[in-house]
């Protein structure tokens, strides 16, 4: 399969122009806003019977709100600064509703304000997530690298600023693909840019405590506010202008500055090997990559022609370099039979990097972290037809997980295409 590897910056047009969407100048604007106002949407997340994450006998939706009335409060302290929060209580409240009641206040940003937690219940720190729109990819990046300076100086790690694009394959009108998470692609789509702000790691015993103890909330919210204020230019009452913490390298994870890696993860290619068409079944992909810190998750998503998908995870235990691999994955149970074309991929490196593809005529394009893109040539070649189940026993089971164990313990890559420099 002959393949095509592109990589270049995107360049986000808007720099000029953002700022009649954002409203204010960025940090060192000695106005703090030239139309004498700004209006901030903070966006409390989940709510009613969507509790978020939990942990410690804690629920996130509860812990997002208090952070939100407090961040009100800080930013009020400002004059021509109007803060409306996009849910009160404990009310549930659509993602496309939040954005409307956002529009409705004649917000200039929105800021969604969550906790996180991993299925691993290895990860920990903050996060932002913006953008991938042009109008607003670049502007975004330097309104997060505030509120990851501000972090960092609370001793949090940084675990990165990232733009993560729709799974669904879903296009905006000038034919870029769709953001993933809904209240940023709502806010696109109503004409407001926006954040999500993950505060750090409700299940990290490394930060729970900023959680649990109300002084170090405090400081949470305490940040919110400082990177608000020093990125809008925002003068307090006696006249004085916050001037912000700046992360240690721009766009970089505490990961990456330790492995010294700042390039997220490149799938080039990929083939499926081997698979008997059933479900639950066993499928074997080649898989090209070029990454010099090594991916350590890959996932696909199928979708079939009634739109139903499925997730396969690759079976990756130790990390991937740059080189070509056979993997297994396991395909799940409870499926129709019938052709599911391979319509996503993801990737994650040690740096904490992503990288997500969407197909799109015979192309494999891939959107990582927040600034590159990288495309190479697929037609079908891991596409999948299923055709029978499986029988669910103990056996089966027992087969399988053999065959994943012996697949971690033979692998070796299959050739070596040059490895990137750290």
């Amino acid at each position: 399969m002959s393949r095509i590897i592109k990589r270049y910056i995107i360049c986000c047009v808007c720099v000029l122009f953002m700022h009649n969407y954002i409203v204010c100048e960025a940090a060192g604007n000695d106005q703090a806003c030239d139309n004498g106002g700004i209006v901030i949407a903070l966006d409390p997340g989940h709510g009613g019977d969507e509790d978020g994450a939990q942990y410690y006998g804690m629920k996130e939706k509860y812990i997002n709100y208090r952070i939100a009335g407090m961040v009100k409060q800080g930013l009020e302290q400002y004059d021509n600064v109007t803060v409306v929060l996009t849910r009160e209580g404990d009310e549930k409240v659509g993602l496309e509703e939040r954005v409307k009641r956002a529009k409705a206040a004649e917000a200039d940003v929105l800021i969604s304000l969550h906790c996180n937690a991993s299925v691993s219940h290895e990860s920990h720190g903050s996060q932002v997530y913006v953008s991938t729109a042009q109008r607003y990819c670049e502007e975004l990046q330097k309104f997060a690298d505030y509120f990851m300076g501000e972090f960092e100086a609370l001793g949090l790690d940084n675990a990165g600023v990232f733009a993560r694009v729709t799974q669904m394959g879903t296009r905006r009108d000038d034919g870029s693909f769709d953001d993933y998470y809904g209240v940023i692609r709502h806010s696109y789509n109503k004409g407001i840019p926006a954040v999500i702000v993950e505060h750090c790691y409700m299940d990290s015993a490394e930060d729970v405590g900023y959680v649990k103890n109300y002084d170090k909330l405090k400081q949470l919210a305490e940040a919110d506010v400082n990177a608000i204020a020093a990125y809008y230019g925002f003068k307090d009452r006696n006249g004085s202008t916050y001037t912000g913490k700046h992360a240690r390298k721009y766009g970089a994870t505490t990961k990456a500055l330790e492995l010294n890696y700042y390039d997220s993860p490149c799938v080039t290619g990929i083939e499926l090997v081997d698979y008997d068409n059933r479900f639950y079944g066993m499928a074997t992909y080649s898989i090209s990559i070029e990454d010099g810190c090594g991916v350590k998750s890959v996932y696909l998503v199928y979708r079939d022609d009634t739109g139903s998908s499925i997730n396969v995870p690759l079976n990756i235990d130790e990390p991937l370099f740059t080189g070509t691999y056979e993997v297994k994955g396991v395909v799940p149970q409870q499926l129709a039979e019938g052709s599911y074309r391979l319509a996503f991929i993801g990737a994650y490196n040690r740096a904490g990097y992503d990288a997500a593809y969407n197909h799109l005529e015979g192309h494999m394009i891939g959107y990582g972290k927040c600034d590159w893109l990288n495309e190479f040539l697929y037609d079908g070649e891991a596409d999948i037809i299923i055709e029978e189940q499986a029988s669910i026993n103990n056996t089966h089971i027992e087969k399988i997980s053999k065959a994943l164990a012996d697949d971690i313990k033979k692998r070796r890559p299959i050739s070596m295409i040059g490895l990137l420099e750290n």
